[in-house]
């Protein structure tokens, strides 16, 4: 039987990514003061005239261009507030706001959600976000794509893909480190929600593994992990969750907070959403897929 063990939460991480396409300061210059919330249409930087791109970060002092009809919204990270331009125009990034060169000045907006940017920052004041990066020979054949991380519900949905020869997997749930079964089952399919029967507790690191058979070849074995917050910590998540019809930058930094927070399984469906509405952002389809 061949088994391939995913390393804990804090494994998932191969390495932290910066999400804009591209530094928009080099080294030398003062540390971003804010980071790209929306754009649309033709939006570049001075000098070289530089493509702005969603998540991109500004620095003091960046000069960016929008062409007419062209939207661009960035969100300051010390202070939460985010600011609006519209093509054309002109508009220097102060450190605390920007500045109109040329067309319609910017027009600022606050919300709770923005107001919490300041937790996307590491402490050299880059914007950082994670990304759960899974490897191993037969991946491609046997994947676990949901829980990951912590999760908001007390009754979780696990899902995974498998080949289309597999009718039946094994699953099985169990606390980190110790050698008790939670749940141990057949399930055809793949997908399974968990029975009342099965209680899970805040702050346990649940170990859940997928086991299948597949016709002329190895067995495969796959595990991941995932824990439950604690009351708190969920009543603050809830409390920023923008609805449905909210700007898209707060339902964009919320799926930041999520991923920052190792909320993978509920970032990703919210990058997932995000993407389909803004197809003309690969940034998101990126986002989406890992």
């Amino acid at each position: 039987m061949s088994f391939v063990r995913l390393t804990r939460p804090a494994g998932w991480i191969a390495g932290l990514v910066l999400l804009g396409c591209s530094v928009l300061a080099s080294p030398a210059q003062a540390q971003a003061v804010a980071v790209v919330t929306n754009v649309k249409g033709l939006v570049h930087l001075a000098p070289g005239n530089k493509s702005v791109s969603l998540l991109s970060e500004l620095a003091p002092g960046a000069d960016v261009t929008l062409e007419p009809g062209a939207l661009l919204s960035f969100v300051y990270l010390q202070s939460g507030t985010e600011f609006q331009l519209s093509g054309p125009a002109r508009a220097t990034v102060g450190a605390a706001a920007p500045q109109s060169v040329s067309g319609a000045s910017a027009v600022p907006r606050s919300s709770v959600v923005a107001a919490e940017t300041v937790k996307l920052q590491t402490t050299n004041g880059r914007v950082v976000l994670g990304g759960m990066v899974m490897r191993g020979p037969g991946l491609e054949r046997l994947k676990l794509i949901e829980p990951t991380g912590k999760v908001l519900s007390a009754r979780p949905g696990f899902a995974w893909s498998m080949p289309a020869e597999v009718a039946v997997a094994q699953f099985e749930l169990r606390e980190e480190g110790s050698d008790k079964i939670l749940l141990s089952t057949p399930v055809p399919g793949s997908q399974l929600v968990l029975a009342d029967g099965v209680a899970l507790q805040p702050g346990v690191n649940y170990l859940w593994t997928v086991s299948i058979d597949v016709p002329g070849a190895n067995s495969l074995a796959r595990s991941s992990y995932f824990s439950l917050p604690g009351a708190q910590e969920r009543e603050r998540i809830e409390a920023l969750r923008p609805g449905p019809q909210a700007p898209f930058s707060d339902r964009l930094i919320f799926a930041s907070l999520l991923e920052q927070g190792r909320f993978l399984s509920e970032s990703r469906k919210l990058w997932q959403q995000l993407a389909q509405e803004r197809p003309d952002l690969p940034e998101l389809r990126n986002l989406a897929n890992k």
